[in-house]
């Protein structure tokens, strides 16, 4: 069989950011300049801020975008769909929080539409790869805070006595749906999976300055009109473990833009099939893995990311470690049968499906 796309690897992004730090470089190598804060690694993009470039193999210089107006439908399959800009529906980043990050929200697709912006709505999805002993996510508000108890506590510089915070530790995993008031917080490296989308309002910044001595923007309005008041805030989660050929995947969180796994990978080898459905975005998390398909071979080391493209029926992981998956599921075929299956109750997956809504 010929194949149009193939496996695919792409050149990386670094962004400095005030709240960043140099943990990219020292857990995973990454090639970042010294004394720089880097708080950003955008690892698979198809946004206009940084679009990634293809490595190597036939399309090598080709931009993910230029692939997928060359040939969307192998690359994304039938259950996946474009934005409606026609760009690549997730983005994949490494986040290292060196200090707090801001408090902020990121608006749904309506509103993000509502108020006329260019980008759409950003669900996202954390997972803890690193932490401190005091490390901490804020996400959420607690239930009857009102949109004027937001303005005041702004205007008094105490947010966080409105917000729901835990201590997290490696492994853990938070979905974080548009609307959702949060912060991340100091100590932190995190996987992020979201919509792709650059869209940020901010609220609070902890009285922090820049280097010029002045305070970064705030974006009230916008910020205070797009929260979802009264939602029940979202949880840590070390995720639902379910039975997969000889292996098991531990499904994190699924929501109708994407769904997490982790492949705790003990056996040797895990071959999954993508049903051509979805693509599957893979970061290494731990130890040393394979990815093997039939157009090729990438070595797969903490911190990197690969991409199966949906034309590739199947892929296999070899090697022992931990890769995290990304995809876009069919609900019921992906997420529902195989939790039902391994004898999860019913309140339990519709928890869990309903937690990026």
């Amino acid at each position: 069989m010929t194949y149009s796309i193939g496996l695919l690897r792409f050149e990386e992004h670094y962004f400095p950011r005030i709240w960043g730090g140099q943990h990219l470089r020292a857990l995973f190598q990454k090639p970042i300049p010294p004394n720089v804060a880097i708080g950003e690694a955008w690892l698979v993009s198809d946004h206009p801020s940084a679009q990634s470039v293809i490595l190597r193999g036939k399309h090598q210089g080709k931009t993910l975008q230029e692939l997928m107006r060359e040939n969307v439908s192998a690359l994304l399959g039938t259950a996946a769909k474009p934005t409606p800009g026609g760009r690549f529906p997730l983005l994949l980043k490494l986040l290292d929080a060196e200090d707090v990050l801001s408090v902020q929200v990121h608006p749904d697709d309506a509103a993000a539409s509502r108020l006329g912006e260019k980008d759409v709505g950003k669900t996202e999805m954390w997972f803890v790869l690193s932490a401190t002993p005091d490390s901490r996510l804020y996400c959420g508000l607690q239930e009857k805070t009102t949109r004027e108890d937001v303005l005041q506590a702004v205007e008094r510089e105490n947010l966080d006595a409105y917000m729901v915070s835990y201590p997290v530790q490696s492994g853990d995993a938070v979905m974080v749906p548009a609307g959702t008031v949060h912060a991340i917080g100091a100590g932190l490296v995190l996987a992020e999976i979201q919509q792709n989308s650059d869209l940020t309002y901010r609220l609070y910044d902890w009285g922090r300055v820049q280097a010029d001595g002045k305070p970064r923007p705030l974006h009230l309005d916008k910020a205070t009109e797009v929260i979802h008041y009264g939602k029940r805030p979202p949880q840590p989660t070390r995720g639902f473990v379910v039975k997969d050929n000889d292996t098991t995947r531990v499904i994190l969180g699924a929501c109708r833009y994407f769904a997490a796994e982790l492949v705790p990978l003990s056996t040797g080898w895990y071959t999954r099939d993508t049903r051509n459905a979805s693509f599957h975005l893979l970061l290494g998390v731990a130890g040393n893995i394979m990815v093997e398909t039939d157009t090729g071979n990438e070595n797969l080391s903490p911190g990197d990311a690969v991409l199966v493209p949906a034309e590739l029926a199947s892929y296999t992981l070899q090697g022992t470690g931990e890769v995290l998956t990304y995809y876009v599921p069919e609900m019921e075929i992906d997420i529902i049968r195989p939790l039902v299956a391994a004898n999860y109750r019913s309140e339990q997956i519709n928890e869990l499906v309903s937690q990026g809504v």
